[in-house]
């Protein structure tokens, strides 16, 4: 390295140096920690209550798992419900107290959406006219915050029902499908009757299916359903969970008549959920 090089080099740790200098400065305070909307621990809540003009919905956390509770029971959607528990954590832009503030400007008089986490409300209001950000009440404390939950409060409830046909890790014991049953023999899926020619990989793949399946929407079923049925044995417990094909064509529609509700999927699911695939020599058995 020539002497130009170095002397450039050296230049340059000092102007480095003395950036970090001047940005560490000594005796210099920490930037304050932006305030949260609440003192909320997320993983401290296990009660979520929305009043909105679609009706209230409510969910409750039991053994680690959220369900709904209101307007109907079932299983709660994860996504869904992380994205309400966020809400605790939201960084307030800017806010001021209620004292003398005219709330009906805000649209906090006759909030629209009143949000409960555990025995904490917000409430929603209207939004500000230049960036668009929503004004929210907690206790006596207006707040701006990021728009960021507002549409998905005030959306179906359906919306906030599990995707998942099953709880995560479910224990089945026994499947049992149109033309088809499988027993779980600690740990290995077998047809019964087992046909002559069988693919262990296959009767596998098709429990994990059950396990792992997901639908595309989940909705509302009024009335009777018919059709063929799958019996979904679970360990330990005496009745199975009992879904009704109700269509095969443009969906896939199972329906469980003890929640009212059909899980939609794409046709194509039908042959990973109610078959098995042709086994391969690699997996084939014989009975």
């Amino acid at each position: 390295m020539n002497k130009r090089n170095l002397l450039n080099l050296v230049l340059l740790l000092v102007v480095v140096g003395l950036g970090l200098l001047a940005w560490l400065e000594p005796g210099r305070e920490a930037p304050p920690a932006p305030l949260k909307l609440t003192a909320l621990d997320a993983a401290a809540i296990d009660r979520i209550r929305i009043e909105r003009p679609a009706g209230v919905l409510e969910m409750a956390r039991r053994d680690g798992r959220w369900e709904l509770t209101a307007p109907i029971h079932a299983p709660a959607n994860g996504i869904r419900t992380d994205a309400i528990l966020s809400v605790a954590a939201i960084d307030s832009l800017n806010s001021q107290a209620i004292t003398g503030l005219d709330l009906a400007a805000y649209g906090l008089a006759e909030p629209a959406v009143r949000l409960f986490l555990n025995d904490t409300r917000i409430d929603f209001g209207n939004t500000s006219p230049l960036d668009q950000r929503r004004y929210v009440r907690v206790g006596d404390t207006v707040h701006l915050i990021p728009d960021l939950r507002y549409y998905q409060l005030i959306g179906g409830w359906n919306g906030y029902v599990s995707l998942r046909l099953l709880e995560e890790n479910t224990p089945l014991d026994r499947i049992e499908l149109p033309g088809l049953t499988l027993e779980n023999h600690e740990g290995s899926w077998r047809p019964q009757p087992a046909p002559e020619h069988w693919s262990a990989d296959a009767a596998t793949a098709l429990a994990q299916n059950w396990d792992t399946a997901q639908a595309m929407e989940v909705r509302e079923h009024k009335g009777e359903a018919k059709g063929e049925e799958v019996r979904l044995h679970v360990r330990g417990s005496e009745q199975p969970i009992r879904f009704v094909i109700a269509a095969r064509e443009p969906e896939l529609v199972l329906v469980r008549p003890d929640l009212g509700l059909a899980w939609h999927l794409v046709a194509e699911r039908a042959a990973d959920l109610l078959q098995m695939s042709a086994y391969t020599d690699s997996g084939a058995q014989t009975n």
